[in-house]
């Protein structure tokens, strides 16, 4: 029952799932997990959502359902803290603007603009969260894998990439404010990850890990052993969440938010995985445990 109401993308469904995002709100503003409840708030995460969504389902990563979205929404359940507005949010929409780029890769269609877009996007995270830069690598192994190599196309991102930087140093330098620009190269971090020893975060993170770990065992198989346009996005999308776990490593500030970075990575092949579910009665019970599950860590 549960899997044939998310098995479209009807705007009812859309609506449900924006209620429950809602609920999650609400229940982690009164409880102290959510800082502060705005209209702002809800604007900025509805345009993630969107954004998420266009990514996903303008270069097919997921088949045509809402579970990406369910998910995704879900995952922020259990993760309530990342729930404000921050500079993990704003690169975390940064990211996925220029995410939108590089799976767009997969079209030969103009390819140079993306190039160029990708590399200047990922230029603006980088003034945001400086770590941020490691994930200029998935715009080449985009081109390798979905495109043919010559010089332009090598040389574009970069250009990209150097436009919002050499404006942000030429306005600090005109304003004898080069501190903001020394900061960025400032790479020092800790490797402090207490935080993450809360029972709370316990209990969050290993319905995380049990989730990706099924569905990557249960979907990369049949992923690879297709050569397809697919293939080629399930290595990038594996790419995506290496990288992810990567910058959760050697990020200087923990406070929760960060789990941003891996949402939407995870989001998809836990959404790949669930397609996977052949009897429906055995996929509603592991939707509905999913869902329970996002409420237990208000209660922790």
């Amino acid at each position: 029952m549960l899997t044939n109401f998310f098995s479209n993308t009807k705007p009812v469904i859309s609506v449900f799932i924006i209620g429950l995002f809602l609920c999650y709100t609400t229940i982690g503003f009164f409880i102290g997990t959510v800082p502060l409840v705005s209209f702002g708030l809800f604007f900025w995460f509805f345009v993630l959502f969107g954004v998420a969504n266009f990514v996903n389902s303008r270069n097919n990563l997921t088949f045509d359902n809402s579970f990406f979205f369910l998910f995704f929404v879900i995952l922020l359940g259990y993760f309530s803290e990342a729930i404000q507005l921050n500079s993990i949010f704003y690169a975390s929409l940064i990211l996925m603007i220029y995410m939108r780029r590089v799976y767009s890769l997969q079209s030969p269609k103009n390819s140079i603009k993306k190039l160029f877009d990708s590399g200047f996007w990922i230029g603006i995270c980088f003034l945001i969260e400086p770590f941020s830069i490691l994930f200029f690598l998935m715009t080449y192994f985009a081109i390798i894998l979905h495109q043919h190599l010559d010089y332009r196309k090598l040389l574009t991102p970069i250009l990209g990439l150097l436009t919002p930087c050499i404006i942000f140093f030429t306005y600090h330098f005109w304003y004898d404010s080069m501190d903001n620009v020394y900061a960025l190269l400032d790479w020092y971090t800790s490797y402090d990850f207490t935080i993450y020893t809360n029972v709370k975060y316990q209990f969050s993170i290993g319905v995380l890990l049990f989730l990706l770990l099924i569905s990557l065992f249960l979907k990369t198989p049949k992923a690879l052993a297709v050569k397809n346009a697919f293939r080629k996005n399930w290595i990038l999308i594996s790419l995506h969440l290496l990288l992810a776990l990567v910058l959760m490593v050697i990020i200087k500030d923990r406070n929760g938010t960060e789990i941003l970075y891996l949402l939407f990575p995870v989001t998809i092949i836990i959404a790949n995985g669930f397609e996977l579910f052949q009897k429906k009665w055995f996929a509603d019970i592991i939707l509905l445990l999913i869902f329970l599950g996002s409420f237990v860590p208000f209660l922790l």
